[in-house]
């Protein structure tokens, strides 16, 4: 039967058409679309849905050089219409995993950074009065070691001294976070 009189039958609606074209291009357009997809489920799939498409829009067929070309094409661009359409899936599949992996590193950062602050707080209180005092003014407050010394009337050797002890102390106390 020629593409004209096959068109034409389509066209008209004639089912004997329709089945016969449907049975000699299904396996030789899955083996073209699985070239192409890499999966024969897809591939049939993509060219199951070509041919109901084929049969809904079988009266605005136009077909310009063949029917074998014209169902060629319509597989061919159905599988770049898929394998783009996968490409944009993994983008938001990548794009999701990355943001629920930020909020959970963020969260775990979170978590860790009020750990460790309690933990310093639970240490600088066990710091000896007048070192607790020289730490505090000069972390907490940003006070300069003279300013330091002129404010508690110590020299600033101690205040030196002092910083040191705290600091010796608490990365003692807090070696678990290093």
């Amino acid at each position: 039967m020629s593409t004209e009189t096959t068109i034409a039958q389509l066209k008209s609606g004639n089912h004997r058409a329709y089945e016969a074209t449907f049975k000699s291009w299904y396996a030789p357009l899955c083996t073209y679309a699985c070239s192409m997809l890499h999966s024969m489920d897809e591939a049939e799939d993509v060219v199951q849905k070509m041919f109901c498409t084929l049969w809904d829009k079988r009266t605005e067929i136009d077909v310009q050089v063949s029917l074998k070309s014209y169902l060629y094409r319509s597989v061919h661009n159905s599988c770049l219409n898929r394998l783009k359409h996968e490409k944009v899936r993994e983008a938001h599949k990548a794009d999701f995993a990355n943001r629920h992996r930020d909020a959970h590193d963020s969260a775990d950062k979170q978590l860790a950074h009020d750990e460790l602050a309690a933990a310093l707080d639970s240490a600088v209180a066990q710091l000896p009065e007048q070192c607790r005092a020289v730490f505090e003014l000069s972390r907490r407050e940003a006070l300069t070691y003279p300013e330091i010394a002129e404010r508690l009337h110590i020299s600033r050797n101690t205040v030196e001294n002092h910083i040191c002890k705290a600091l010796r102390l608490l990365r003692g106390r807090l070696k678990e976070f290093t």
